[in-house]
């Protein structure tokens, strides 16, 4: 029998730049007072449940940070800052609207919405940050064999990740929406088996996860 380990995989607050689809990349603030409140809903959430979280890792951006920080305090630990687990650097791209975008970088627009792997802004490629993120992944799982851990990380990061899991290509990953604000997608992680996707993008304490998705603007 093989030690498992249960990874929740887990996106930031919202920031103000998520809520005017403004492009962070690997820059960006921290959490606004509805990333807050998220965030205070998620460790509620994992302070009540039965299963305890052995440790909290977190991308060493702030968004990341702050959202990890209110978890792990909830569970009487602290959260191990990793820069592997950082979101996609979009270079050029960061900081800018999509309209801007479109106006400043047509062509790299247009091929990165037909699915090609573009290194947007001059940043990383999907390909790039799936290596890093599965790096980072493959570490923490081999540390905690057995255990549950959380890994708050970003909505590109964590898509890209999942969708390395399930061996799907670069075009694929439009198939796969960006978890919410504070959704949990749990891993599973046998030694000899490797990754399995339990569940994906929960976010039940936020409240009706459906209700949310019908409602949310188009990735």
């Amino acid at each position: 029998m093989h030690a498992t380990t249960k990874l929740m995989l887990i996106r930031h607050g919202e920031t103000d730049d998520n809520r005017a689809q403004v492009f962070q990349g690997q820059a960006g603030r921290g959490l606004n007072a509805r990333g807050r409140e998220q965030a205070a809903r998620l460790a509620a959430r994992f302070a009540g449940a039965r299963l305890r979280l052995a440790a909290v890792y977190c991308s060493d951006l702030e968004r990341a940070e702050e959202t990890a920080a209110r978890l792990a305090s909830a569970l009487g630990l602290r959260a191990a800052a990793d820069p592997a687990l950082r979101e996609v650097s979009l270079g050029a791209w960061q900081g800018l609207s999509r309209g801007e975008v479109q106006a400043r970088f047509p062509e790299e627009w247009a091929a990165w919405r037909s699915g090609v792997d573009v290194r947007r802004g001059g940043g990383e490629t999907y390909a790039e940050l799936g290596d890093r993120m599965m790096r980072a992944l493959d570490r923490i799982a081999a540390r905690h064999a057995g255990e549950a851990v959380g890994v708050v990380s970003h909505g590109a990061a964590i898509k890209t990740a999942v969708g390395r899991m399930l061996q799907m290509d670069g075009s694929g990953l439009k198939a796969l929406q960006v978890p919410a604000n504070t959704g949990v997608s749990l891993i599973e992680h046998d030694p000899k088996s490797g990754y399995r996707v339990v569940v994906w993008n929960d976010a039940a304490h936020l409240g009706d996860a459906l209700v949310e998705a019908l409602s949310a603007p188009p990735a």
